[in-house]
């Protein structure tokens, strides 16, 4: 295993086994890392259960896109652990054996937008996994206000859904503000997209996940039928009140301009490469609000958690799991699918 160094802020007595960033043109590694330093109001967890992310995705494929992120920087932010030590000023809420699920984003806590729970407008936000060491490892520190804690009920496949639930949520319900009886549309592949298609479910809407034909996706779409959702592979024009766009793909975000009804919304809630970007198509169609969703807040994460906790089984039904050793083939699979052909939903690491 290779072995980087954390950073200034690091501790030099202990180094845990982790899943890293690697050196030169990128890609990812397991190796060895120092976890930050604890500070009084941080907290240092033993993380159970760490999901991998696109973002995890494309530092692993080596997008010069992701290049910014140091090698050696632990990845992974999707995840559920138990208070292993707290800092000296930690509230009481977060003692020594408290399940909880980090929120990703850290802000300075502090600035107008920390103040006011919108953390992704801090000029001083970190994310973790990407610029600060992230959870895909046996230990994690992370500030005790970034703290979720776990109902006993869910169990670890369930609350490591937390993260994308909580952007998912902030898509369907602060953004794209889903009401009882409309048609809604959640062009989907992964974790984020189904958990945005059961959201909408929940609050009465007519869902339909809109997932290609192709054989690959043979299984999502028994599970989506499993689970109560319509499939359609392409909506008729005119049909759908909202659409919810969770693939990052050009053709899906045209899929949808064509589907909504005049005065429909358009929620993109992916990030989209150079080659999917379609503005015209977007811009050009009439009477239709397109409003980006990104990212999630530490509510955001509240009320998903609280969803979650209604479907306590639904991990078992989208999580995969595999052992941290094992996170390079995690990471393959997650990419480009298992040797049967099959497509992940969410791998997560077991360290």
């Amino acid at each position: 295993m290779t072995q980087f160094p954390a950073g200034p802020a690091a501790v030099l007595d202990e180094t845990v086994p982790a899943l890293i960033r690697a050196g030169g043109d990128g890609g990812a590694a397991l190796g060895r890392a120092v976890p930050a330093f604890l500070g009084p109001e941080d907290v240092e967890l033993d993380v159970t259960l760490c999901g991998l992310c696109g973002s995890d995705i494309v530092v692993y494929v080596g997008d010069p896109e992701f290049a910014w992120v140091r090698p050696g920087t632990v990845l992974g932010h999707e995840a559920v652990g138990v208070v292993a030590e707290a800092g000296l000023l930690v509230p009481e809420d977060f003692t020594p054996g408290t399940r909880v699920v980090p929120v990703s984003g850290i802000g300075c806590g502090s600035c107008e937008a920390c103040r006011t729970d919108y953390g992704q407008g801090c000029p001083q936000q970190v994310i973790l996994g990407l610029n600060r060491h992230g959870a895909a490892a046996a230990r994690c520190t992370v500030p005790a206000r970034n703290l979720v804690a776990v109902p006993d009920h869910v169990p670890d496949e369930t609350a490591v859904l937390t993260e994308p639930a909580s952007v998912a949520w902030r898509a369907v319900a602060v953004t794209g503000r889903v009401r009882a009886g409309e048609r809604v549309a959640v062009s989907a592949t992964r974790a984020i997209g189904l958990l945005a298609a059961l959201q909408a479910q929940s609050f009465g809407a007519e869902v339909t996940l809109v997932v290609r034909p192709e054989p690959k996706y043979d299984a999502r779409r028994a599970l989506a039928a499993d689970l109560g959702l319509a499939v359609d592979a392409a909506p008729a024009p005119g049909s759908v009140d909202v659409w919810i766009e969770a693939t990052g793909t050009g053709r899906h975000l045209e899929l949808g301009m064509r589907a909504l009804r005049p005065g429909g919304r358009m929620i993109p809630v992916a990030m989209y490469s150079d080659s999917s970007r379609r503005p015209a198509t977007i811009t050009v169609r009439p009477d239709v609000t397109v409003r980006p969703s990104y990212a999630s807040s530490k509510a955001d994460y509240v009320n998903a958690l609280a969803f979650l906790a209604g479907i306590p089984d639904i991990g078992a039904r989208l999580v995969t799991p595999y052992p941290l050793t094992d996170a390079l083939a995690a990471l393959h699979d997650s990419t480009y699918g298992r040797t049967d052909g099959t497509q992940l939903i969410k791998a997560a690491l077991r360290p």
